[in-house]
């Protein structure tokens, strides 16, 4: 009964009104950024379920993947999004006071239990992934650090996003809460860290658990892949991607 309320939900339900689009930004304040980048993975990708098992093709299978209880589409959820990328952050090369700063400001602070300390909630607003495709199974076999050979776990089957699957992550950028001491210097400097941080996280570290193993790693994007609104903004971005030379055309020139 479950699998069959998904199901009509899966057809009545069009994914990209969980989103926002550019005319929103007209009711947003004012320097406020979208982020939409179209992805396709290069390595697989897989999350934690509450549960223990889900069952594929009539059969229970361990550490299944994390689905939206509405749709049962397999998804990446806000608050996973946040995490990886907060890490990815950590990573970035630059002075430790200064990066902690942009941290704070992007992502808030930290709570830390027993500290009465205000908190910040940060400037980026993060919104679920779906992949529109079923997990598929994959095992992967635990090393041991130290000299790469198998451990007791032995293999440990799994679900998985496989590589080439693909999904669109959202991010929005307010410049709020912005302080006493705002200035606009600050948009800039905060999307040009963003840029760095998310270049980190979608090639380097990944997004996904088991990123030790190398998971939730993407294909290199294209200039078509990255959509930033408003536009002028898209520079910032240009790390990310790979500008195609539109005056070649199939090796011949137009």
């Amino acid at each position: 009964m479950k699998k069959e309320i998904q199901g009509k939900l899966k057809k009545d339900i069009n994914i990209q009104d969980f989103y926002p689009t550019a005319d929103d930004l007209k009711n947003l304040p004012q320097d406020s950024v979208l982020i939409k980048i179209s992805f396709t993975l290069k390595k697989p990708y897989t999350s934690k379920d509450e549960g223990e098992f889900h069952i594929i093709d009539g059969k229970i299978f361990e550490n299944p993947i994390f689905r939206d209880k509405l749709t049962g589409l397999p998804m990446v959820r806000p608050s996973t999004w946040k995490g990886h990328l907060r890490y990815a952050a950590g990573k970035v090369e630059l002075d430790e006071v200064k990066k902690k700063k942009l941290i704070t400001r992007l992502f808030g602070s930290e709570t830390v239990e027993g500290d009465d300390e205000e908190t910040s909630k940060g400037r980026l607003y993060f919104y679920p992934t779906f992949f529109e495709e079923e997990a598929e199974k994959d095992v992967i076999t635990p090393l041991k650090r130290d000299t790469r050979t198998p451990t007791k776990k032995g293999p440990i089957p799994l679900e998985v996003i496989k590589p080439g699957k693909n999904g669109d992550f959202y991010l929005l950028y307010l410049p709020y809460p912005k302080g006493k001491d705002f200035k606009e210097d600050e948009i800039k400097e905060d999307l040009e860290f963003l840029a760095e941080t998310l270049k980190l996280m979608f090639y380097a570290y990944g997004f996904s658990a088991k990123k030790t193993s190398g998971f939730g790693i993407i294909e290199q994007l294209q200039d078509k892949n990255v959509e930033i609104y408003p536009e002028d903004m898209k520079s910032i971005f240009s790390i990310l991607y790979t500008e195609v030379n539109k005056t070649v055309n199939h090796g011949a020139y137009k």
